[in-house]
């Protein structure tokens, strides 16, 4: 029996806001569109507003919580469903290699204070997912989708599109949870790109560039990049030395990462 999301105490600091409205929720299981031989991950699954529904169409379910209260009414509740596995782990501390052994698809609603680093933590598995589904603070989905030379366009939009093809579904209001958030949310869509990368010293050259371009934004590549190209190598790929870093599209950093 599915516990009432109202009548569980919600933490703060796990960031959770529990789904109430059931038109949201078949409006999310409509895109998600569970088959009989899915096998979905569900990250954050809270009171199992959706897991008790897609957990009776797909081929095995396996549910990620970190909060132990709500643990036990998640194994009670599935008591019964031979499909649906319940741990109690830490997203960001769990070895996923170890869960991921064929191509899955994965849901969530993220806790909004560590949706960023769940994301580039998904990277590692990218080659075995179908497609992922995420509740996210609606700026953040912006900031995934955002395309260059706008202010919100940053290391997370190339990181994010370089691995996957992006979609935003939709906007969700704060009224659809308990406890109300500050913020608006979006629900986004990812389907990996399958063979992104030559191979690890692509990948690697590639997140390094990134990462480095975008700690000092404001800043010309031909100096935020200095310590790991020269100039002549940006030239040859036509590349401006004085762009920065919001002027580049995600592809380009990703071509630049293969003539490291």
């Amino acid at each position: 029996m599915q516990k009432n999301s109202a009548m569980h105490k919600h933490k703060k600091k796990l960031g959770q806001h529990f789904i109430h409205d059931k038109n949201l929720i078949n409006k999310i299981i409509r895109y998600i569109a569970p088959m009989s031989s899915d096998e979905i991950i569900e990250i954050g699954p809270g009171d199992g507003a959706l897991s008790y529904i897609i957990s009776k169409d797909v081929k095995k379910l396996i549910l990620i919580e970190k909060d132990t209260d709500l643990i036990s009414e998640l194994k009670n509740g599935f008591k019964n469903a031979n499909n649906v596995v319940v741990k109690n782990e830490d997203i960001l501390k769990i070895d996923l290699s170890k869960i991921v052994k064929s191509k899955i698809r994965i849901i969530g609603n993220l806790p909004y204070n560590i949706s960023t680093e769940i994301l580039f933590k998904l990277l590692e598995i990218s080659n075995n997912v179908n497609d992922m589904y995420f509740m996210l603070q609606k700026e953040v989905v912006d900031r995934i989708v955002a395309k260059p030379n706008s202010k919100i366009y940053g290391r997370l939009s190339v990181m994010i599109q370089v691995y996957y093809n992006t979609k935003k579904l939709f906007d969700i209001s704060p009224d659809v949870f308990v406890p109300k958030p500050k913020v608006f949310s979006s629900y986004i869509r990812l389907e990996p790109k399958q063979d992104v990368f030559i191979n690890l010293t692509h990948e690697a050259n590639f997140k390094r560039i990134v990462n480095a371009a975008f700690a000092t934004r404001r800043k010309m590549l031909k100096s935020s990049l200095k310590n790991l190209l020269n100039s002549d190598l940006l030239n040859k790929l036509g590349i401006k030395t004085d762009d920065r870093a919001e002027n580049i599209t995600p592809e380009t950093f990703h071509n630049l990462a293969r003539h490291v």
